[in-house]
């Protein structure tokens, strides 16, 4: 029964999101960790949308944003569509990238749950949505410098000069040549540097972590994370950069602001970052997002309620957007 109810997801997912045609191949990347009802369902999707899926199982458990193998890789770049329901996130990879410039459609699943296929962030109007998400991304496009506060204690300087958002824009509406976290509808950045404090007081949604119960206290010097502290949580990070031995994983890659009004925090990535009164700061591999740094990892914190002001524009206040479509 839940099998058929998951399907609503999956057409959504395959007719909306991704624009299956029929005679396209499309590669579904999932895990042995993972419910193997999700790649089913989004097979028969393939399978209705008259396209031809092909489904891979890895073993799973891997480094988030780590590189899949090599014979992933040259599937992803041979497909129209990937869909990657894996535990771990492939998304900011080289791998991914090399599929992109393939032209390859890439809908990234990572930590999809049977729930997640049935209600939630899936249930947005993806399309009536996206100006709102393009708009945004203009204001990143021209804008200079950012700061980002909220009542936790955040107070966050930011400098976007030259990077573009539109390039980035996350609408869950893929085309060619595009990766989309889906159901995270967002507008992300990638600064140029960064300094002061990030007070991620919603959730963590890697390394098991999830929804937090205390805050979690970034330091930022230079553009990178110069110290971590808040329980746990904090010290479950610390120490997976710490085993990573690189330096790039402490790089503020990203400012991303979930746009997403039918998402919830549940502890989950791509539900958490979409979630419409957030922002999340990302810690890590920028590359994929028009920075210079590939990293170990890619690590988001998320905010609650954040105030962001652009050259003095306030375009969020207290997690409200101020920003519409033209």
């Amino acid at each position: 029964m839940l099998e058929v109810l998951m399907m609503k997801g999956a057409t959504k997912l395959v007719s909306v999101c991704a624009a299956v045609q029929p005679g396209e191949d499309a590669l579904i990347v999932t895990d042995a960790r993972q419910d193997p009802r999700i790649a089913t369902v989004l097979a028969q999707a393939v399978v209705a949308a008259g396209a031809h899926p092909t489904v891979m199982v890895v073993s799973g458990g891997g480094t988030d944003s780590g590189e899949p193998s090599a014979a992933v890789a040259a599937a992803m770049r041979s497909s129209a569509v990937v869909f990657t329901p894996l535990t771990s996130s492939i998304t900011h990879t080289r791998a991914g990238s090399e599929a992109c410039a393939d032209g390859t459609r890439i809908v990234n699943m990572t930590q999809w749950t049977a729930g997640m296929m049935v209600s939630g962030g899936i249930d947005a109007d993806f399309v009536a949505l996206e100006p709102t998400v393009r708009a945004l991304a203009k204001v990143w496009d021209t804008g200079g410098s950012v700061q980002v506060t909220t009542a936790a204690g955040t107070d966050l300087q930011l400098d976007i000069s030259g990077r573009l958002g539109s390039p980035h824009a996350k609408t869950g509406i893929v085309r060619p040549g595009q990766f989309h976290p889906v159901p995270d509808i967002e507008s992300p950045v990638s600064p140029v540097t960064a300094e002061g404090r990030i007070v991620c007081d919603a959730s963590i949604p890697y390394l098991g972590i999830g929804v937090l119960d205390q805050p979690v206290v970034l330091e930022v010097r230079d553009g990178n994370v110069v110290e971590i502290k808040g329980g746990r949580a904090a010290d479950t990070v610390r120490a997976a950069w710490a085993a990573m031995d690189d330096p790039g994983v402490y790089n503020v890659a990203e400012l991303g602001v979930g746009m997403n009004p039918e998402c919830r925090l549940i502890g989950l990535m791509l539900e958490d970052e979409g979630v419409a009164n957030t922002c999340h700061i990302g810690v890590g591999t920028s590359v994929n997002l028009g920075g210079t740094v590939k990293a170990s990892c890619h690590y988001d914190f998320i905010l609650r309620d954040p105030t962001i002001t652009v050259d003095g524009r306030i375009v969020m206040d207290a997690g409200t957007l101020l920003v519409s479509a033209d």
